[in-house]
């Protein structure tokens, strides 16, 4: 244990003791709380790795603010609040930083038949909003509800876009309305 002499400075002596309080207490909270945030980080982002960054963050804010919980359950709901804030904003971030132009030859299912080839090129001349909703929609099989969760939007938003992308698709592929 640390020995405390007199000759200290109050206020050292203060910021000792604290230091030694808030090692012990948050090495337990960590101990409490890192399952539960690794968990709701990996259901986020799908990704060890940043579900790791995303855990190390949470405990960095909260090493960072010291904030008081009324009781075990606010505490809980603080580390997930900031978790889920953190995943969605390192979401936000990889999505701008990984961003490139699509080009369909480099898709993983190769494309066969003229009519697909056709139909792929069409919806990648699609406006990017449309293009996005229907490429997770139909290549990627997303359902509407993870197309929201992916795009940050509402579940009618990507299904408004889903309607409009396929009336654009019946123009240019020259289909008349079924």
């Amino acid at each position: 244990m640390l020995s405390i002499q007199e000759e200290d400075n109050p206020k050292e002596i203060d910021v000792r003791q604290r230091k030694i309080q808030m090692s012990g207490v948050s090495f337990a909270v960590v101990d409490k709380y890192k399952d539960m945030i690794y968990r709701a980080a990996l259901t986020i982002v799908s990704n060890h790795a940043d579900a790791e960054d995303i855990l190390q963050e949470v405990f960095f804010k909260y090493f960072r603010l010291h904030p008081a919980f009324e009781n075990e359950s606010h505490e809980k709901a603080w580390f997930l609040r900031v978790t889920i804030n953190e995943g969605k904003n390192l979401m936000r971030s990889v999505w701008k930083c990984r961003r490139t132009d699509f080009d369909p030859t480099q898709l993983p299912q190769p494309v066969t038949d003229e009519r697909d080839s056709e139909v792929l090129q069409a919806v990648m001349s699609l406006p990017e909003k449309y293009r996005i909703a229907i490429y997770l929609y139909y290549y990627e099989n997303y359902s509407i509800r993870e197309i929201a969760g992916i795009t940050a939007q509402s579940e009618a938003a990507v299904a408004k876009q889903l309607a409009r992308g396929r009336r654009k698709l019946r123009n240019k592929l020259g289909r008349s309305e079924s």
